[in-house]
Order: C-alpha cells, then sequence, then structure tokens
C-alpha cells in the first residue's frame, strides 16, 4: 500500500477514526458474481428543475486490450469504456442513467481492496483500491475532471459498489443482476445536479494492477498535478471479463437515463457496435479452458434403501493475468445408473413448489413451502468472499417451466439477487432411470458447487435392489462450445446388505368378529421383507364356508371396469399398502387423499365374479390418477370355496417403483361377509409369485368359535308321486328347509324303503365325467332338476340332476346336482344299498352355505329311476333321514313318505 499524506483536518481524522491506511478486512458483506459496471450513478442532491425530459447525444462503448486494439476475445480481459454525452447549452439534468451489459460479461471486485465513501469523500482511497478511471466534461466550468474510479465497501443487500470523487461531489454505482438473464445491470438514479455536466468516460481497467496503468493511479491525498507513475501492489488477477460465449449474432450494451423533470421517461440506446463501428461479436471460443469434474457419493451403500445424494462439481477457474478465463457451464445432464430410483416413501409430507411460489423472472424471495426442500446447494464463485447457499426444491407436478411430471429448483440468495435455476427431472415410466438436465444456466463462473440431497427413511431416492459397482454418466456443456459436452462417467458403489434378493413373504388373514355363522368383516394381509424381491401376483384362497351375502350387491358395468368408475353400490371393501424401501415406506392411500376401493363385478376370465381394486395414486404433491386391478374369483364347485386371483400388480407408476412391503385387503361392506359355522380348524392358503416368476405358499390359520351355540333342525319332506303299484317308477320329491341363524348341513343320508330299488333297464346313458366337465352330458342323462335357495343371492341356483357315471369307484353311477346361477355349485349324491336294504342315496360334502330351501325332483315313467317292489298303497313307506350340521350336530327321522294314494286306494 502506498504512503499517504494526511491533509484533512483533525475534525476528518477524527471522522475516520485515524484510520489512514489500515481499511477492510474484506470477509464482511457478500459479493457478488457479476460486479461490474457499465453507468454512472451519482448521489443525490435536491436541485432545480430540469428543461426537458433527457436525450442522449451519444452513446459508446469500447473494449481495448493493452496495445489499444479493439477486443473480440471471448474471455479475454480488456479495459472496458463506457461514454454517455448530453445536448449543449443548457444542460438536461440526468436524474438516472444504467447501462445492462450483455450476459457473461462481468468484473470481479473480490480480490481488490475496498475503500469506504467517507474515505473516499476526504481522498484517503489506495491505489490497490482503483480500478478504473473516469472522465468528466463539466458543462459550467469547461473543462474536463479526470479522477480514480475505487472499489467500495458495500452491504449485504449488493454485490458491489464502485465510486469516484469530482471537486465536492461523490457519485456511486452500484451493479445489480438481472433476473430474466442474469446479466448485470449498472446505474444509480437520482443524480446530483450540484455539479452539471455534458459527458461522462467511464474506464474499468480489466487487470487492475498492470504496469500499463501506473499513470493512471489516482494516490491518497489531494489531488496531484503531473501525473507522477504509482505501482499497485493489488492482486495481478483480472478485474474485467469478456463473455465466454460467441453467438452467431452481436451482443448488445443497452444504455437509458431519465431527467429531474420527467422522471421514469427513460431514452434507451442500443449499442450492438463499438465506437469504431466493429460489431460485439466474440471470437476464439475454442481457446477458452473448460475441464469439469463431477463426482458422487449415495448417502449409503447399503442395497434397496432410502438414500441421499452428494454432488461435487469442480470447475477450475484461469485468473492468470493476460489469459482467457474459463468457459462458464450453459448446460450439465447427470444420468443415474439404473435401478437407483425415486422413493416412494420421499413423498409422505412432501409438496412442490409452483412456478408462482418460486417467481422466475423476479428478485422476489421464494415462498416455497419448507416440506418442498429435498436438500442444500453451496457455490462457491471465485467472485465472492463467501460462498452462496440455498435450497434444491421440489417443483409441483404439471406447474414449472417444462409442465412436466418432475423437476427440481435451485433457489440461492445472493447479495441483492437470487438465482433461480430450473432443472427437469427426466424419469423413465418402464424403468425408473433419472436423468436431470439443468439447460441455460446463468453465464457466470463459479469453481465448486456442492449439492446435497437429504438422507433419512423420507430420502428421496433409492439405492439399486443388488450390490454392484455403478456409475453416474454426466455431459457437461460449456457456453463455449455447446456442441461440444464433456462427458463423463463417476464410479458409485453399492456394497452392503447384498444378501438380499430372496422372496419369503408371509400371509395374515382373519374375521373380524370370529364366531360362527356371523357376519363380520374379513381383513387379509400380505407382507414382504425389504430387499426381497417384489410381489407381483396374488392368489388367495379362503376356507371352506368363508362366504359373502352377494344379494342386493350390485355388480359394476363391464363397461366401467377399465377405469373402476363403479356405483358405490358395488363397493363391498377397502385396500392399503406400504410401498418403498427402509423404515419409513409410503402409506397409501395417504391421509387426507382419496379412499381406495373394491368393487364387486361380474364374470372374468372364466370366473363367475370378479373384484376391482381402485388405488388412486396420490402422494404427496403427485395424483397419477388410479391405478385399477382386476382380480379373479373362482368359486369351487364342490366346496363353494372362493379363490381369488389377480391379475399383475404394477410394479412402476411414473417411474417410482412400487416395493410392496404390505398388502392389507378389508371385505368391510355391512352383512357382507359370512362365517363358516364350521369350527373345524382352517387356513387361508395362498399362492404369491414374484416379479422374477419365483412362488411363495404363505398360509394363515383361521378358526372361528361358538358352534356349539348354534341349532340344527333342518326339515325334509319326501314323496313319491305318479305310478303306487308294483313295477311303478314313480316321481320323487324332495323338499329340504333349513332354518336361518342355524348350523349349515354337512352331510345328509336318505335310505329309502326296501320296496324302492334301482330300475336298471331306465340306467340307459349316464353322463360321463368329461361330457359333464365340458357341459356336453346327453339328454338321457337327465334324471331331474334341482333348485336351492339361499340368503346369500338374489335368485336361486337351480339345473338338471345328472346321473354321472364316477369312473367305477362304484357300482352305480352318481347322483349329481349341476346348479346355476350367479354362481355354479356342483352337489353330488353317492348312489348304493344299504347294509339293511333299500337304496341309500349319501350327500358327503355339501358346502358349508345357509340354504333356506332345497327342491329336489326326480322324474318318474319311463324315465324314473325307482322302481316300486309293492304297492305302496299297501303300507305306509318309511325312509331312514340322517343329517349331520357343521358343527357337528345331527337330526336323524325315521320319515314317514308321501304317496299319491287316494283314500280308497290305502283302505284297499
Amino acid at each position: 500500500m502506498s504512503t499517504r499524506t494526511a491533509t484533512n483536518s483533525q475534525g476528518d481524522n477524527e471522522m475516520l477514526g485515524g484510520k489512514l491506511r489500515m481499511k477492510r478486512s474484506g470477509g464482511l458483506w457478500t459479493r457478488l458474481v457479476l460486479a461490474v459496471l457499465g453507468c454512472m450513478a451519482f448521489a443525490a442532491v435536491t436541485a432545480p428543475v430540469a428543461s426537458a425530459a433527457l436525450e442522449f447525444t451519444e452513446t459508446g462503448v469500447s473494449l481495448t486490450e493493452e496495445d489499444g486494439t479493439f477486443s473480440r476475445q471471448a474471455g479475454a480481459h480488456p479495459d472496458f469504456s463506457f461514454k454517455f454525452a448530453l445536448p449543449d447549452g443548457p444542460p438536461e439534468e440526468a436524474r438516472d442513467i444504467d447501462l445492462d451489459l450483455p450476459p457473461g460479461m462481468f468484473g470481479n471486485p473480490t480480490p481488490f481492496e475496498t475503500c469506504t465513501l467517507s474515505e473516499m469523500f476526504v481522498n484517503l482511497c489506495d491505489v490497490e483500491e482503483q480500478i478504473g478511471l473516469v472522465e468528466i466534461f463539466l458543462s459550467y466550468k469547461g473543462f474536463v475532471v479526470t479522477t480514480g474510479l475505487f472499489n467500495l465497501a458495500h452491504g449485504p443487500d449488493v454485490p458491489a459498489k464502485f465510486g469516484f470523487k469530482y471537486y465536492p461531489a461523490v457519485a456511486t454505482i452500484t451493479p445489480r443482476v438481472r433476473p430474466n438473464d442474469y446479466g448485470i445491470s449498472a446505474g444509480s438514479f437520482q443524480i446530483t445536479q450540484a455539479e452539471p455536466f455534458e459527458w461522462v468516460r467511464l474506464t474499468i481497467w480489466g487487470e487492475p494492477a498492470d504496469s500499463s496503468h501506473d499513470l493512471e493511479r489516482h494516490p491518497a491525498g489531494p489531488p496531484e498535478a503531473g501525473g507522477a507513475p504509482y505501482t499497485s501492489a493489488a492482486p495481478k488477477v483480472p478485474f474485467f471479463t469478456n463473455p465466454t460465449s460467441c453467438p452467431e449474432s452481436p451482443s448488445a450494451f443497452t444504455a437509458r437515463g431519465d431527467s429531474w423533470k420527467f422522471p421514469g421517461v427513460f431514452d434507451e440506446r442500443a449499442m450492438t457496435a463499438d465506437e469504431s463501428g466493429t460489431p460485439f461479436l466474440w471470437e476464439g471460443c475454442e481457446d477458452l479452458p473448460f475441464e469439469p469434474k463431477m463426482s458422487f457419493e449415495s448417502g449409503t451403500r447399503r442395497a434397496s434403501s432410502p438414500t441421499g445424494l452428494d454432488v461435487n462439481f469442480d470447475l477450475p477457474s484461469n485468473e492468470a493475468p493476460g489469459g482467457f478465463s474459463t468457459s462458464a457451464v450453459k448446460a450439465a445432464a447427470v444420468t443415474l445408473p439404473e435401478g437407483m430410483s425415486i422413493s416412494p416413501g420421499a413423498a409422505a409430507g412432501q409438496s412442490g413448489c409452483t412456478e408462482a411460489q418460486v417467481g422466475l423472472g423476479t428478485n422476489d424471495p421464494p415462498t416455497c413451502p419448507g416440506n418442498s426442500v429435498l436438500g442444500s446447494v453451496e457455490i462457491q464463485t471465485q467472485l465472492l468472499e463467501e460462498p452462496l447457499h440455498g435450497d434444491v426444491v421440489l417443483a409441483a407436478q404439471g406447474d414449472n417451466p417444462f409442465d412436466s411430471t418432475y423437476a427440481l429448483y435451485m433457489l440461492v440468495k445472493g447479495p441483492g439477487f437470487y438465482l433461480k435455476l430450473p432443472g427437469e427431472l427426466i424419469v423413465d415410466r418402464q424403468t425408473g432411470q433419472m436423468k436431470t438436465v439443468f439447460s441455460d444456466l446463468p453465464q457466470l463462473p463459479f469453481e465448486e458447487l456442492h449439492l446435497q440431497l437429504r438422507g433419512g427413511p423420507r430420502a428421496p431416492l433409492q439405492t439399486p435392489v443388488a450390490c454392484g459397482d455403478y456409475s453416474v454418466h454426466t455431459e457437461v456443456t460449456p457456453w463455449a462450445r455447446p456442441n461440444e459436452p464433456v462427458v463423463g462417467d463417476s464410479p458409485l458403489a453399492i456394497t452392503e446388505n447384498c444378501a438380499a434378493g430372496g422372496f419369503d413373504p408371509t400371509l395374515r388373514g382373519d374375521t373380524q368378529n370370529p364366531v360362527a355363522g356371523a357376519h363380520s368383516p374379513l381383513t387379509i394381509q400380505i407382507g414382504r421383507q425389504d430387499g426381497e424381491q417384489n410381489i407381483s401376483r396374488i392368489d388367495v384362497t379362503l376356507p371352506e364356508g368363508q362366504l359373502a351375502s352377494l344379494k342386493g350387491v350390485a355388480e359394476c358395468p363391464e363397461a366401467a371396469a377399465a377405469t373402476a368408475a363403479c356405483p358405490a353400490s358395488s363397493q363391498i371393501g377397502a385396500a392399503s399398502a406400504l410401498v418403498g424401501t427402509g423404515p419409513a415406506p409410503l402409506l397409501v392411500p395417504q391421509p387426507g387423499k382419496a379412499p381406495t376401493a373394491f368393487y364387486l363385478a361380474g364374470p372374468y376370465k372364466g370366473a363367475p365374479l370378479s373384484l376391482i381394486a381402485k388405488i388412486p395414486a396420490q402422494a404427496g404433491p403427485f395424483d397419477f390418477g388410479n391405478v385399477v386391478v382386476r382380480t379373479a374369483l373362482q368359486v369351487d364347485r364342490t366346496s363353494a370355496q372362493v379363490t381369488a386371483t389377480s391379475d399383475p400388480l404394477p410394479q412402476i407408476i411414473e417411474g417410482v417403483p412400487l416395493s410392496y412391503r404390505s398388502i392389507d385387503i378389508e371385505l368391510t361392506r355391512p352383512n357382507f361377509t359370512l362365517n363358516p359355522t364350521s369350527c373345524e380348524p382352517k387356513q387361508i392358503k395362498s399362492v404369491l409369485t414374484s416379479a422374477s416368476g419365483q412362488t411363495a405358499t404363505p398360509s394363515a390359520r383361521y378358526q372361528v368359535a361358538g358352534c356349539g351355540d348354534l341349532g340344527f333342525k333342518p326339515s325334509l319332506k319326501l314323496a313319491f308321486k305318479g305310478k303306487m303299484n308294483r313295477t311303478g317308477n314313480p316321481a320323487v320329491s324332495a323338499v329340504l328347509k333349513a332354518p336361518p341363524g342355524q348350523a349349515n348341513i354337512a352331510k345328509t343320508t336318505v335310505v329309502l324303503p326296501k320296496s324302492q330299488f334301482i330300475d336298471n333297464a331306465h340306467i340307459s346313458n349316464p353322463c360321463t365325467r368329461v361330457q359333464f366337465d365340458a357341459g356336453n352330458c346327453p339328454a338321457g342323462s337327465i334324471l331331474g332338476t334341482a333348485t336351492a335357495y339361499t340368503p346369500l343371492l338374489d335368485q336361486p341356483l337351480s339345473g338338471p340332476v345328472y346321473f354321472r357315471s364316477n369312473g367305477g369307484e362304484r357300482e352305480l353311477p352318481d347322483l349329481v346336482a349341476d346348479l346355476n346361477g350367479q354362481i355354479h355349485v356342483t352337489l353330488v349324491g353317492f348312489i348304493d344299498t344299504a347294509k339293511s336294504g333299500g337304496v341309500r342315496t349319501r350327500f358327503q360334502n355339501v358346502p358349508d352355505a345357509p340354504v333356506s330351501k332345497f327342491v329336489l325332483k326326480l322324474k318318474g315313467g319311463k324315465k324314473g329311476l325307482i322302481e316300486n317292489s309293492r304297492d305302496l298303497c299297501s303300507f305306509t313307506p318309511r325312509a331312514k333321514v340322517q343329517m349331520t350340521g357343521q358343527n357337528g350336530k345331527t337330526h336323524n327321522t325315521n320319515l314317514k313318505l308321501g304317496t299319491s294314494c287316494g283314500k280308497a286306494e290305502r283302505k284297499k
């Protein structure tokens, strides 16, 4: 620092606190990335009224190298000059003067010492603080004043401040960052009218410490005549830098000014060429250095786990005098390895930030909600002493500059400005692989950028399911060479929790009120350990007797099945799921979001009934509509046991993998699901299929209680009609009734009197099993009809009764009632001869289902199966009936058979 002469008064010394030499610590205020000027602004003084609106008579910008040649080299450090002039004669009183620099043109005041405004006022600024010259033609004095332009101390709300003194006036220039293109505008407002001027030329040195400026320096103390050379001890680094891009069209400097009489009425001049007429076309971009380096570190090395991500971006600068600056970054694209994807658990409690809340194109503070923050960002630039800090924010779905599902913002606070950088997040919908692209970044230099996405259970990312050496692919594009991105791959290792990948899911199921014969909600829960293969298909078989009351339940129309736009009258339950990795998977549905729903529907994939699951894909700020999964409901023809077989479960939605941790199914419609009336231990069985095709068969114990409290007193009426004489073939009618609320029938045996036997001559053409299964039994095998009435269905089940062969297992074919309706049930009776004599029919496997009435009618006459060996009118025929309930209780009767005998016949 040069020696000063103290010419100020004692009062001045006291005002300065005796500080004539050691000024500024330099680290108290943050300096912005772009402190450069292009305009003058003078300290305000109340003044007389001017005569007219301001009008420039001359505006010009020049950029010159040390040898005086015009500079067009991109990234070079020329001397910058701006001149403006006003008309001759009575001066127009300039109020505001402002200059817009092209994007990418900036100055760097940080390496240089600063002078305070009060020190400048008493001529105590050092030559180390001088960054240029100012020439002013004072109108009334008629001569040019030349003075030094100094780097001033500034507060935290502006990026930089510069100033100069001419006679009693002190002028300051404050640069600012334009929010639309992040270029620099420099200006001041309310210029003093104490010293009218006609023209001003301001020059900023490209390299202030260069010896070529020694004769132009203005040392501390009173102005000196003669201009002796002064050497500066300031760092030999550049101050001013040309843009580092070379567009095909000339760049423009825009000057504007207004007057005191007409404030706000600006004369605006755009300058695309210098004072010699040479366009501002930058060249030599191929010579600019650009060596970016990016590295990545996952928040965890565990496979299949939520994770944050640390990103370090280094861009070495070139601040050597006489050289060219490093190119600014135009675009950066980062592609994460396949398998590293969005974590569903991150959506819980998350929200997005709208464009309006961000305030793109303005310097208004962002008003994003706190729960939209995904992480933090820190930027270290050579233009600022302190790093810039900000947030990484999730953009609102569809309400972002890309109109995309996913997007990010980097929102960084600077001194007097905000960097608001939108980034598009491109997610492969099939694989979940992510690519983040930040395009058209500001032409501002930086040396380090550290971005950190939060970790923990709600981290926004999840690691691949398998261990291995992965890599992150990067493409960083310089403004200097937009068609030559620097491509690289950064390693990312996953080395822990590598034993994952098996498939051993669990099954739980129960009725809410485990009382036999009671209506009670049914719940089924399927669980999966984190890291195991994902569940892709569910096949669940309910225990025998666990049924549903379909009476009064509407079926969702087939036309509405694809979108699950089903009526509420068809809803029978709901579902929920936990999806994601780590200790905090996402609950679906989220509280406050639309609920899930199960609807009853008609036939599907050969099954008589089906379920339609409507699952709103809503979580946090995202709404992906509804996911529809259909499930076929097969009913076993013999046991009426229900098996639900789902379609494949979605594995990924909008690029977000769905790692199912649990799936809960609840059938909650009032009086819908019905418990068995058997208290024997049972099982809920399943066949679960993984995404890779592996299967598992977990089961859950199931048992109800209270069967002994159920009664069991069904009634049966059995009658013969038609020929009652010996060798006659009477028709047979059986009507079974069961009171409601009792145990269902498990077995029924009927032994006809010895007077009845099978007429072998009428066993003409039994239906084979193959024909029966194909629904192609011959007409001769039909013995009659059967109808079953149940409180579970709106309509009874009915169908033919066949004589069906049993494959030789028994001497006689079986009696099979093929009951059709909303479901299909087959009731099989085994026919043989009782030990005591007489035809015996045994229904050994009656489904545990409530039947209020069952009607069986067998043909007589030429198609009659039963033949009389005695005249039935000659005695009172009786049948032995043995019925066993599902609860083990029995009801036996010696049933008197009805006949068509008249009184006379009976008397005879």
